[in-house]
């Protein structure tokens, strides 16, 4: 039995290159759609008679195709689609609702932060500030008084003028008086549009 040592097998005449499987993937592809053209057909037979690995895989495609196509087509059950937005709706709903629960959170933990920190102010100054606390409420109480008996006093001097005669005269001299003035002002601007205008006219 001879067997030679130290020598290669040999090899194929054509090697498939990566670029030419790719061609052959995408021939293959086309013809299954029934898209190949005369030139791309002959190149697809140049493939299948040349690279007996090739046909193999072009036979196990079309008996692929062939199951697809007579496997029945799948519908979705009734009511798909309206349950799927009907779930769509409740989860958009949840969210809202999450979000406004946080909102809501941080709204009642900013007053209630504020809330309780009046309340503490409050009850230090009644606690440890109550002599200025109560020397505040008296000077408040004494000015409003104050002020309150200013205004009442104002009041009755204004009215108590406005009751005299030479009260009611001067108002009256001064709102005739007023009125005159305003008429000779209309009527000034008024003749000076028109002076003003009448000299543009005669440029």
């Amino acid at each position: 039995m001879d067997v030679n040592y130290g020598l290669n097998p040999p090899e194929p005449e054509d090697v498939l290159t990566s670029a030419g499987h790719e061609e052959f993937s995408g021939l293959m592809s086309l013809s299954l759609d029934d898209l190949l053209d005369e030139e791309g057909q002959q190149q697809f037979q140049v493939y299948l008679e040349r690279y007996p690995v090739l046909a193999r895989q072009w036979r196990s495609w079309q008996l692929l195709d062939r199951h697809l196509a007579l496997a029945p087509a799948v519908e979705p059950p009734t009511g798909f689609v309206q349950r799927f937005e009907h779930r769509l709706d409740q989860q958009a709903r949840r969210t809202l609702w999450g979000r406004n629960l946080w909102i809501a959170s941080l709204i009642i933990v900013v007053w209630g932060g504020m809330l309780i920190g009046g309340a503490s102010l409050c009850a230090y100054v009644l606690l440890y500030q109550g002599n200025w606390l109560a020397g505040l409420v008296h000077h408040v109480a004494y000015y409003g008084a104050a002020v309150s008996q200013w205004l009442e006093l104002t009041w009755n001097t204004l009215n108590a003028w406005v009751a005299t005669p030479q009260a009611i005269a001067f108002g009256l001299v001064y709102m005739m008086t007023a009125g005159a003035l305003l008429t000779f002002w209309v009527r000034f601007l008024r003749h000076t549009t028109q002076a003003t205008e009448l000299a543009s006219s005669h440029m």
